[in-house]
């Protein structure tokens, strides 16, 4: 039974990360200009808008999950001294307004992105272990979409 417990967890995240792929090949092509087929994709229009549908929802919550599992070990909330002075990594909107670590729509200009990236956070002394590719691509894709906050309420 376990077996296919952790089998329908993979299939989730693997579904998960194709529809993610498939939104940004999207988000791409429409601020490029391309033609886009016709469908979920096609629906989603600019990143400006796409940031305010279900997607970026999803996309935000996902981005919260993987900061509360790998990072709030250092930069929890609850810590009386975070890292870095940075214990607001689950607040998705204060850490967006964070120019210095996150430029919306830009991840090869975000200091987030580039930690990540090159696996310095979470460091190798971290308990929750290092992001997984699909975790980091999540993240990159959370930026490149604007960077949402978990919708309220």
């Amino acid at each position: 039974m376990q077996r296919f417990r952790l089998l329908g967890f993979y299939l989730v995240g693997v579904v998960f990360v194709v529809g993610l792929a498939v939104w940004s090949v999207s988000l791409k092509r429409s601020a490029a200009g391309e033609p886009q087929p016709s469908g979920f994709a096609a629906s989603q229009g600019s990143p400006t808008t796409a940031t305010t549908g279900a997607a970026a929802a999803y996309l935000a919550s996902a981005v919260r999950n993987i900061f509360s599992a790998k990072c709030t070990e250092c930069h929890g909330s609850d810590l009386s001294r975070p890292k870095g002075k940075f214990g607001y990594v689950l607040d998705l909107e204060r850490l967006a307004g964070n120019s210095h670590l996150v430029v919306p729509f830009k991840p090869d200009e975000s200091k987030l992105w580039e930690l990540v990236h090159d696996e310095e956070m979470p460091p190798d002394y971290a308990k929750a272990g290092s992001l997984t590719n699909e975790e980091k691509e999540a993240i990159r894709l959370w930026i490149e979409s604007g960077s949402p906050a978990v919708p309220r309420g």
